[in-house]
C-alpha cells in the first residue's frame, strides 16, 4: 500500500502570507498545496495571480467548495495552476455532475467535499458514481472548538469501505492522522494548528514523515 499523500491547507487570509506559507509547506515535504477557501474568498481569484509563479511544479488543489454554475470557477482556478478543485456535497448532483464535466475537460480532478452532510455514505457513493475522483471528510473547525474530542473517523472508514475512490481527510494532530489513515484515507489534509507552531516548518516536517511512516509500520507488524 502506498504511504499517503500530505495537502497542506494554506487558509490564510492574505497572498502575501500564502506565499510564505506555501514555502514553508514545500520545505517540509508536501505533497499537495491547497489554496485555502479562507484565502480564495478573502482575495478572490484575481488577486492570487501573485502567487501564479509558485503554483506551478506542486500539485496544487484550490478550495472553491463550489454550490452553483461551476464552469466559471474551475476555468479560473485551471488558469491559476489547479489540478485538483473541491465542490461541495451540499450542491445539487447536477452541479456536481457539471462540475465533474468542467474539471475533467480542463484535465483536472474534483473533490467532493461531504462536509455537514446528513448523509456522507450515501452522498459519497453519489458523488463517486457522478464521476468524481476523490471525496474528503472532515470536522469543521467550530465543531472542534465545541467537541474537542470528536472525530468523523467511524464516518471517514464507512465511506472509503463504501467508494473505490480516493478519500481524503483533514486533521489536527499526528495522532489522528494516523488513524485516518489506519481508517483507509488516501490523503491527509493539515494546516492549523501546525503552520502558527513557533517552528512550523520543523512541526510539518515532522507531521508529514510520521503521517507517511503509519504505512510502512503496518507493513512491519
Amino acid at each position: 500500500m502506498a504511504p499517503p499523500k500530505v495537502q497542506i491547507a494554506i487558509d490564510t487570509t492574505s497572498a502575501e502570507h500564502a506565499r510564505e506559507l506555501i514555502e514553508i509547506a514545500q520545505a517540509s515535504g508536501a505533497d499537495w498545496i491547497e489554496i485555502g477557501k479562507p484565502l480564495i474568498e478573502f482575495e478572490g481569484l484575481r488577486g492570487l495571480e501573485e502567487l501564479k509563479d509558485q503554483l506551478e511544479a506542486p500539485y496544487v488543489l484550490f478550495d472553491l467548495m463550489v454550490m452553483s454554475s461551476p464552469s466559471k470557477y474551475i476555468s479560473a482556478a485551471h488558469r491559476l495552476g489547479a489540478n485538483n478543485v473541491t465542490v461541495s456535497a451540499h450542491a445539487p448532483l447536477e452541479t456536481i455532475q457539471e462540475a465533474v464535466y468542467a474539471a475533467h475537460d480542463l484535465s483536472i480532478a474534483l473533490t467532493v467535499d461531504l462536509f455537514n452532510v446528513e448523509n456522507p455514505v450515501e452522498r459519497a457513493v453519489e458523488a463517486a458514481h457522478a464521476g468524481a475522483d476523490y471525496v474528503m471528510v472532515h470536522f469543521g473547525v467550530d465543531q472542534k472548538r465545541h467537541q474537542p474530542e470528536g472525530s468523523p473517523i467511524g464516518v471517514l472508514r464507512e465511506v472509503a469501505l463504501a467508494v473505490d475512490i480516493p478519500v481524503s481527510y483533514a486533521t489536527y494532530d499526528a495522532d489522528e492522522s494516523r488513524r485516518a489513515v489506519e481508517a483507509g484515507a488516501s490523503v491527509i489534509v493539515q494546516g492549523e494548528p501546525l503552520l502558527s507552531a513557533e517552528e512550523p516548518r520543523k512541526a510539518l516536517s515532522e507531521f508529514i514523515a510520521t503521517t507517511k511512516n503509519v504505512i510502512k509500520g503496518n507493513e512491519k507488524s
